[in-house]
């Protein structure tokens, strides 16, 4: 807020004379200061009425202009010369020198006391604080109810036409959504704010060819939904950020309308579907739900679930990931992993939003599909996902995991069985492989063909390139090595699976 100069001058009370640059009597004054120094420059934000006795006046008269030049190079507003003390009338070479830097100088008559002069400042710019305040009072209930009849478009129509400035309501992609004047340009925000989102503030003020750009964010907690830009040909009142800032909560406001009924359904939807994976609701009642809520189930259902960290950012940007394919969300969070509902017929869409993921927070998710099923049979669905999510873990796969293509390979996957499987490998195994490595022999392979091959000596051995022979010679000295019974059709089941978990973990 300021005071204009040529308002002062009107004030017959203070009796204050121009004698120089009486062309800039449209200076707006922020404060009356006044000061007895030197040199006051250093202790100067500029925009003051500086009054002065010339108590410290220099008597040259070359040190009196430089006393001028050096309040002009401040920025002060003008400056008031009280006569009647120090000096019976202001000197010819401030006259001078104000005249020649445009700074207006003011003669400030010995029955005005400088304390009226800064009281009168001081009263105007509480007079405009108050009138800040009326003013805001009575834009803000007209932008609320502008907020109500007509969204966005109406909160900055409102706000253009009670600040006289342009404005612009831009969405998180930078494309304007709505504009007053309707023609009405904005400047490149990018020049204003920074290219990075991450660095953008959330207010900021610049000037600029364009004139007095303020943008403001519009956002709720970490949910950001564009910026207000208003646009002013003149500097900006703390009403106007105080406008802008209660526009820009009601743009907020309306944009978070249909994304808090769209989270209040996900809610919805989440709590059916941990009811469907626990078998606590009856299939009719989860039929009902799926099918108003649009969700196709003609062709069964299939459980996704997925690990990267966060199951709940997992969830959000799947449910962006399935609303662009027309399916509505059906997630929740279970034994720490985004377990989701997709379509029976949608084992594709499963691959395709765990590679959007993947681009979107730069990891990509372990994953795991289910077979098919009825409703009916969720928590079977659910076991199904999970365990091929471990099988996905385990494996370090970027592809999707399914159930079905497990075949043979569940106990190797589970968590609980490939810790007693991994004890057994490097019991029975661990010796073999030494021996190999000591002798450069062939035990392990010839192991693990034999019994790929059911025991059948010439189907193994032909596969070794040995003769069968060779091939007894090696099984008889694998015996003795671990002492087992290759008889054994116990023995071998144990062996070949403790075989899948060594070569699954790196080892030759």
């Amino acid at each position: 807020m300021s005071v204009p100069l040529g308002w002062l001058l009107r004030r017959p009370e203070l009796r204050l004379k121009v004698l120089a640059g009486a062309r800039h009597q449209d200076r707006e004054v922020t404060w009356a200061h006044s000061i007895e120094l030197a040199d006051p420059s250093p202790w100067l934000a500029g925009g003051e009425l500086v009054l002065t006795t010339g108590l410290r006046l220099p008597e040259d008269p070359d040190a009196r202009r430089d006393y001028v030049r050096r309040l002009a190079g401040a920025g002060v507003a003008a400056v008031g010369f009280g006569v009647g003390l120090s000096h019976g009338r202001v000197p010819a070479e401030l006259i001078e020198a104000a005249e020649e830097a445009g700074l207006p100088l003011l003669e400030v008559p010995l029955r005005t006391p400088f304390v009226a002069v800064t009281k009168a400042v001081m009263e105007r710019l509480a007079e405009q604080q108050y009138e800040g305040v009326v003013q805001a009072s009575r834009v803000q209930p007209r932008m609320t109810r502008a907020a109500l009849a007509g969204g966005a478009r109406a909160v900055v129509r409102e706000l253009a036409v009670s600040s006289g400035t342009r404005v612009a309501f831009l969405d998180s992609e930078g494309r304007i959504r709505a504009c007053h004047p309707p023609d009405a340009t904005v400047p490149d925000l990018d020049e204003v704010t920074g290219r990075s989102p991450a660095v953008r503030a959330a207010a900021s003020v610049s000037s600029g060819p364009d004139g007095v750009v303020a943008v403001q964010q519009v956002q709720v907690g970490p949910r950001a939904h564009g910026r207000l830009v208003l646009v002013a040909d003149r500097s900006l009142t703390a009403v106007d950020h105080l406008l802008l800032g209660h526009a820009a909560s009601l743009v907020a406001l309306e944009a978070e309308k249909p994304l808090r009924v769209r989270d209040e359904q996900h809610r919805l939807n989440g709590t059916i579907l941990r009811l469907l994976l626990e078998g606590t609701i009856a299939s009719p009642a989860a039929r009902d739900h799926l099918v108003e809520a649009g969700f196709p189930i003609r062709e069964g259902v299939r459980v996704l679930a997925l690990e990267d960290g966060s199951p709940r950012g997992t969830l959000t940007a799947v449910g962006e990931a399935l609303g662009e394919r027309g399916l509505p969300l059906f997630g929740a969070v279970l034994d720490g992993a985004a377990v989701l509902l997709l379509p029976g017929g949608h084992a594709a869409t499963a691959q395709a939003v765990v590679n959007e993921l993947a681009d979107r927070q730069k990891t990509r998710p372990a994953a795991g599909l289910s077979a098919v099923h009825e409703l009916g049979d969720g928590p079977a669905a659910l076991g199904e996902a999970l365990t091929a999510l471990s099988a996905a873990r385990a494996r370090g796969c970027a592809e999707v995991v399914h159930f079905a293509s497990l075949a043979g390979q569940v106990l190797v996957t589970a968590p609980q069985t490939r810790a007693v499987l991994e004890s057994l490998s490097v019991a029975r195994l661990g010796p073999l492989a030494e021996y190999d490595d000591a002798n450069d022999t062939e035990l392990l392979a010839s192991l693990r063909a034999f019994l790929e091959h059911n025991g059948q000596w010439e189907a193994a051995s032909a596969h070794l390139g040995v003769h069968r022979h060779t091939l007894r010679a090696r099984m008889t000295r694998v015996q003795g090595l671990i002492a087992a019974d290759l008889e054994s059709a116990h023995v071998r089941a144990e062996l070949l699976l403790a075989l899948t978990v060594w070569q699954g973990s790196g080892r030759r």
